[in-house]
């Protein structure tokens, strides 16, 4: 019971420590999800994430053994990653969707915003899997569940403030719209760039 608690106390902490992170890696995307309303995805995120604690929870093992696999996927997500980088930094110097992106008339949908964020714990993220690691020590399903509701409140106020400030802009109209789309590209950029430059600095460190 004392190691679960110190494994909430820590998730939760890691969550909050992680909220720079969780604003500049996922609120964009967030943003684009949830439309000016995030509730219902953040509520989606919340139950993912405490499902995903209970799961690993109940089989780390299972975890490990699966975790061996994900070398396999860098090289797809280092190529996401490219390509939203070269995605943000086209809105951040364009202001504008581009053609090929506009075509599609995407709009975010409010019923599908909670499986969105049922859906967020396959999220390609560190921070995220160091987390879920920690639920998988927990002694109980319980504890793991607990854990990762905590990380999951902690850092939500990263994943909020994007979707209010795109919703305040774009009331100001063509202008609003621009300059909510260059924010969303530069937010785009600088995780992607983040995420790349780490990748790549392990690896250095590691060759050295």
């Amino acid at each position: 019971m004392a190691l679960d608690a110190a494994l909430i106390a820590s998730a939760t902490l890691m969550g909050l420590a992680g909220t720079p992170h969780c604003a500049a890696m996922c609120s964009a995307p967030c943003a684009l999800a949830a439309g000016p309303r995030p509730v219902r995805l953040l509520a989606g995120r919340l139950l993912g994430y405490s499902a995903g604690g209970a799961i690993v929870a109940a089989s780390a093992e299972a975890l490990a053994r699966a975790s061996q696999g994900v070398a396999l996927l860098q090289p797809a997500w280092a190529l996401l990653q490219a390509a939203m980088l070269l995605l943000g930094l086209t809105l951040l110097v364009r202001g504008r969707m581009p053609v090929w992106l506009g075509a599609v008339n995407w709009r975010p949908q409010p019923r599908h915003a909670f499986f969105t964020g049922i859906a967020w714990v396959a999220m390609p993220c560190g921070l995220l899997h160091a987390a879920l690691l920690l639920a998988g020590l927990s002694g109980s399903v319980a504890g793991g569940t607990l854990a990762m509701a905590g990380f999951a409140l902690a850092s939500t106020p990263g994943l909020i403030v994007a979707p209010l400030w795109r919703a305040k802009l774009l009331k100001r109209g063509a202008g609003g719209e621009v300059l909510a789309l260059r924010l969303a590209g530069l937010a785009l950029a600088l995780g992607a760039g983040w995420a790349l430059g780490h990748g790549i600095w392990q690896r250095v460190l590691l060759a050295c």
